[in-house]
């Protein structure tokens, strides 16, 4: 079912929270192209998250993001995928509030914590409490995710639900036309 977006839609939230798997499916679900910023990252660079922050630290991986955020909005409108941290910017996120419709997936950090338990490569949780570093990280740029335009709690196991729920929302607020 290809949809018109109106302005792109951009998926922000902590690691884990699911913006990269709803990206995907909303994508399919409206007919329009996804960016996951990380990905993007990743494939320009040629080296994984992981390896950025591990060789050239959070400070030039954030200026990385801050470009490739910049970049995706300037597309014709579409669904965008960030990482966490993306909104820590205050050049990202003024162009997110002026260039799209920004949507906050919360999740319980406890919730967050059993998805990414096994995954070893998420740089900021390196040799860590997992929860507490979520805590943090969510105590720190939470002032940010509630600048969000909509927000969606994600913590059903079936993101089918949350999807449709954002496409519902979307439809309501006219970011989207049938």
């Amino acid at each position: 079912m290809k949809q018109i977006l109106s302005k792109s839609i951009v998926l922000i939230g902590l690691m884990g929270s699911g913006k990269s798997a709803i990206g995907k499916m909303l994508s399919e679900r409206m007919g329009v192209s996804l960016s996951d910023t990380d990905k993007i990252i990743e494939k320009e660079v040629g080296k994984t998250i992981y390896e950025i922050f591990n060789d050239q630290g959070e400070k030039y991986f954030r200026q990385l993001e801050e470009k490739v955020v910049g970049r995706v909005l300037d597309e014709t409108a579409h669904i965008i995928s960030t990482g966490g941290g993306s909104i820590l910017s205050s050049k990202t996120r003024h162009a997110i509030k002026s260039k799209s419709f920004s949507i906050w997936v919360q999740c319980n950090v406890d919730i967050i914590s059993k998805r990414i338990l096994h995954q070893e490569k998420r740089p900021l949780l390196k040799s860590k409490s997992i929860v507490d570093t979520l805590i943090k990280k969510n105590n720190e740029r939470i002032k940010f995710y509630r600048q969000a335009d909509s927000h969606i709690v994600n913590e059903s196991s079936n993101i089918k639900i949350t999807v449709e729920a954002i496409v519902q929302d979307l439809l309501l607020k006219k970011v989207v036309n049938k």
